[in-house]
């Protein structure tokens, strides 16, 4: 029982020094990180395999490769040294250029493939010492539950009601658009009735489990309609390489969809009037509201919808699309 009360003899450091060796896999890497001598690392090493009753690295070749029991352990420290740090930074002492908080966040597919590249060069800039984790809002995954016990820090959803138990705030409107190839019988700009859409066959990045939170089927769902979903694919960018050869219909933002029928190989139908606005909006837990933390991050990720034009088509994927 000793052990268990002093933990084992850990510190907070040795178990910062353990997730970056797990991580960089060399000592000399760490000891560089850290500003410490590499004796000092190897030290703790040892008696982190001492504590531990497992070598945790080993050689294999000219490089070091965690054991069974390193993986298992690597798998478990993250979330562990991250809870530590976000327990011990004073919400009122939030200060985003020195925070080392892991930043979580559930994005809507769509919204995510332009605000991410956005996102990701503004925490490099002001926040450098923070983590980013993005996942994507279903059911499966529990975003309520992840809401309520503070897994997520904020979501960003294209449901077509935001769930009334947490706060929201819009964040964009997007018009609509549907994608198919240049075979498809029906001329380019043909102007969609809901029947004419329903009847089509779609591709949708939304799993069929999830159709109810889908921006689209829920919005088909308050219409008592329901299209046929053919295909589920999770990549949303590489939905337009599956149209060329098929009858299949992808429903998209239409500045995408514009960017998308420049290479020639399809066109866009116009959308019913139904279905022609897809919004999205940030959701956050009553919790947060006041929090000094998430008030940054908000205000961040409001900030950079209103600044930069987040909905247009990342330069990369122009680039590889040939667009």
């Amino acid at each position: 029982m000793t052990n268990r009360s002093n933990f084992f003899g850990l510190s907070l450091r040795d178990l910062d020094i353990l997730r970056r060796l797990l991580a960089e896999r060399s000592v000399s890497g760490v000891a560089s990180q850290l500003g410490q001598s590499q004796p000092s690392i190897s030290a703790t090493l040892r008696r982190l395999r001492d504590i531990f009753g497992d070598p945790l690295l080993v050689r294999s070749g000219q490089r070091m490769v965690l054991t069974d029991r390193g993986m298992m352990i690597s798998a478990q420290v993250d979330s562990l040294v991250d809870g530590f740090v976000e327990l011990l930074e004073s919400d009122e002492t939030f200060d985003p250029a020195t925070s080392e908080r892991t930043i979580r966040i559930a994005a809507a597919t769509s919204f995510e493939f332009f605000l991410v590249p956005h996102l990701i060069a503004e925490l490099h800039k002001v926040s450098p010492g923070c983590k980013l984790e993005l996942s994507v809002p279903t059911l499966q995954s529990g975003v309520e539950t992840e809401r309520e016990t503070g897994g997520l820090d904020a979501i960003i959803g294209n449901w077509p009601v935001p769930p009334p138990h947490l706060k929201h705030m819009p964040l964009a409107n997007s018009e609509l658009a549907c994608l198919v190839c240049m075979s498809h019988p029906l001329p380019a700009g043909t102007r969609l009735t809901l029947d004419d859409y329903v009847q089509l066959n779609h591709i949708s990045p939304s799993p069929p489990q999830d159709l109810s939170i889908s921006p689209i089927d829920g919005m088909l769902l308050r219409l008592g309609l329901e299209r046929r979903v053919v295909v589920s694919v999770p990549d949303y960018s590489v939905i337009p390489q599956l149209l060329p050869d098929t009858d299949y219909a992808f429903t998209v933002g239409r500045r995408y969809a514009d960017h998308a029928v420049r290479g020639g190989r399809l066109k866009q139908l116009v959308m019913p009037e139904e279905l022609s606005v897809m919004a999205f909006y940030l959701l956050w837990h009553e919790r947060s509201q006041s929090s000094r933390y998430h008030r940054w991050l908000r205000e961040t990720i409001r900030r950079l919808v209103r600044e930069r034009d987040v909905l247009a088509v990342p330069e990369p994927y122009l680039i590889s699309a040939g667009l």
